[in-house]
């Protein structure tokens, strides 16, 4: 079914981009492309258009030469990128292949977080998910992030440099938290309820979030307080839900496991009734950030 799919993108330009901006080299390339694509998301630019589109752009606002250092970096074999990406690539469709496999279980989890987001039906592959591979990363652990805008919305999942895929399923959590903002989204009045309460409690949360704002860290702790620390993590990934007692909650992810811990058996609830998330649940998850902070 299509519906099932999951569309996954390797593509060498979104990672030649990565790998610019995250090494020392190419760094007349990476001014460049600052320059003239400062009006708008340099990271953003580079997902979701193909690379003619790409280069057109890049041609129109840093001129023909530019584009012939980005293209030169990608094919040369004297480039340092042509190497590492002749062997990261091949480790990327590993991953790949690790996500497609789990695609059943995934299934599932996408399954109650459509009936918590009261959605119907959300078509998981009209999502593009980008595979990053990350040179400078190296603590062992994936990251991911989304964007989501009426028009186009992507996920990427950055990779670090050489790590393989094992039957720890703790990713297909992640790229579950992922998928939880965008569904949740489709939703015209859970949507609106984050953003009202997140003014209500603004001067708190701006104290709290570390620079993020305020409705994007009320949101964090939500999704996370079903997955991947929540009761679907627990449900589906075996996450142990840990204790919040002596726990020191002073950055996002200490916020994520103690809104876990404290709508443990909330949010096990709504799941069980199959019960969509409401205006209740969010009360009692800003009522306990109040508390502990």
């Amino acid at each position: 079914m299509i519906y099932m799919r999951l569309s996954i993108v390797i593509s060498h330009f979104s990672n030649l981009l990565f790998f610019i901006q995250k090494t020392s080299q190419f760094r007349s390339v990476r001014l460049a492309l600052q320059k003239c694509l400062a009006h708008e998301n340099i990271n953003l630019f580079f997902y979701g258009k193909n690379e003619n589109e790409i280069c057109r752009r890049i041609e129109e606002s840093a001129g023909e030469q530019c584009v012939k250092q980005f293209q030169k970096i990608i094919v040369s074999p004297k480039s340092i990128f042509y190497p590492y990406w002749f062997k990261e690539s091949k480790n990327l469709l590993l991953w790949k292949k690790y996500f497609q496999n789990n695609l059943s279980l995934f299934r599932r989890v996408i399954f109650d977080i459509e009936k918590l987001s009261g959605v119907a039906r959300f078509t998981i592959s009209k999502i593009p998910i980008y595979l990053i591979s990350d040179p400078a990363h190296s603590d062992k652990e994936i990251h991911s992030w989304f964007s989501w805008t009426q028009k186009k919305s992507f996920i990427v999942v950055e990779i670090p440099r050489g790590l393989k895929p094992s039957n720890d399923l703790f990713p297909v959590s992640i790229l579950a938290h992922e998928f939880f903002h965008l569904i949740f989204r489709e939703d015209k009045n859970l949507f609106p309820q984050i953003n009202k309460m997140a003014k209500e409690s603004g001067k708190l949360f701006t104290k709290l979030s570390g620079g993020m704002t305020d409705r994007i860290f009320l949101e964090e702790l939500l999704i996370s307080s079903f997955i991947p620390e929540g009761y679907l993590g627990e449900k589906y990934f075996h996450t142990k839900i840990t204790t919040c007692f002596n726990m020191r909650v002073n950055n996002l992810l200490a916020w994520r496991r103690f809104a876990a811990y404290k709508l443990k058996q909330t949010a096990k609830d709504y799941v069980n009734k199959s019960q969509p998330i409401d205006e209740e649940y969010i009360r009692a998850l800003v009522s306990a950030i109040k508390q502990r902070a």
